[in-house]
């Protein structure tokens, strides 16, 4: 008797091993196409003057095995998701809306991507030329993937929606500290009265070499915000220059400027590099509350940025750690 029960507890085990093995062997899930980048995603675009950046999306198709075979999923513009965007995250600010990214900024080799047999994730190439694009404004490319033959697109929410938040830098670009810079009434004693201070300002790509920020303690959400645009020009030597797009209309003096880029390396992580970059300067400008009526500034200080590079890919600009 005891015989025969070993033998069935044998049989049990042999029987459940194999029930195991061909079940990892087998699709555990339904597969499904989506974006690795999915929902609204910021993507940093090295800014090139006259020429493209390109940039690559991830298409992952999920399960727990590989396909076995050649897949091609069809990819498409989604400006219907851009829209509904825009009013369920801003409502009647309309000033705020996301831009749908122009045509002459970016080209789509193709609208297909290829997820090769025995390979879970494929590349969608976007090739992007930004020159001359006005950061006052937020754009975003919204892409989706289509129905097709061959996959089953993944429905779960924001998984077949890729709404890249396209954000150009260069050298100086980014988010500086500046908690240093003093804003003064020009009209009252300095000594008689308390400086506005802010923490961060953003400088936005104008050009290779040029920046540009808000004025003063002007919000980067004021709806005005066009007016107040600074310009930041970095010329050899430390050379700093600003100047106004609108100073006519806000009264923009430019007194001094200049600016310091020290670096260093990580004393703990030989492939990482410190950029600080320091921007000193002083400007004028008014705050206005009418066209007849505003309020005189001056701001004095500086502004401090600290950018981390890894240096073990050949092309630092394309190694900046956000």
């Amino acid at each position: 008797m005891k015989t025969i029960y070993r033998i069935l507890c044998t049989v049990a085990v042999v029987f459940a091993c194999c029930a195991c093995n061909n079940e990892w062997e087998d699709e555990l899930y339904k597969q499904a196409v989506s974006f690795g980048k999915n929902g609204v995603a910021d993507i940093y675009v090295k800014y090139k003057p006259n020429g493209k950046t390109s940039y690559q999306v991830p298409v992952v198709l999920s399960g727990t095995t590989m396909n076995d075979g050649n897949i091609t999923v069809n990819i498409a513009l989604d400006v219907d998701t851009l829209t509904d965007l825009n009013f369920e995250r801003f409502r009647y600010r309309e000033d705020l809306y996301y831009k749908l990214l122009d045509e002459k900024y970016y080209n789509l080799p193709s609208s297909q991507v290829i997820l090769q047999k025995g390979t879970s994730v494929g590349l969608l190439d976007i090739d992007f030329s930004l020159g001359g694009i006005n950061m006052v404004e937020k754009y975003i490319l919204p892409l989706t993937i289509k129905e097709g033959d061959g996959y089953q697109v993944n429905y779960r929410k924001h998984y077949r929606k890729a709404l890249l938040n396209v954000i150009p830098f260069n050298n100086f670009s980014g988010s500086y500290s500046a908690s240093a810079g003093l804003i003064y009434q020009r009209d009252k004693e300095e000594n008689q009265q308390t400086p506005m201070t802010m923490d961060t300002r953003t400088a936005f790509v104008v050009d290779e070499n040029t920046v540009f920020f808000y004025a003063g303690v002007t919000e980067e959400e004021l709806e005005q915000r066009e007016l107040y645009k600074i310009n930041a020009h970095f010329e050899n030597d430390g050379i700093l220059t600003l100047d106004a797009p609108h100073g006519d209309k806000i009264g923009f003096n430019f007194v001094s400027g200049g600016y310091v880029i020290s670096e260093e390396m990580d004393a703990l992580q030989p492939y990482l590099k410190h950029r600080y970059i320091k921007l000193d300067m002083e400007y004028e400008y008014n705050e206005l509350i009418t066209d007849d009526l505003y309020i005189p500034y001056r701001f004095k200080g500086s502004l401090t940025m600290e950018r981390k590079i890894n240096t073990t890919i050949p092309d630092e600009d394309q190694a900046i750690i956000w």
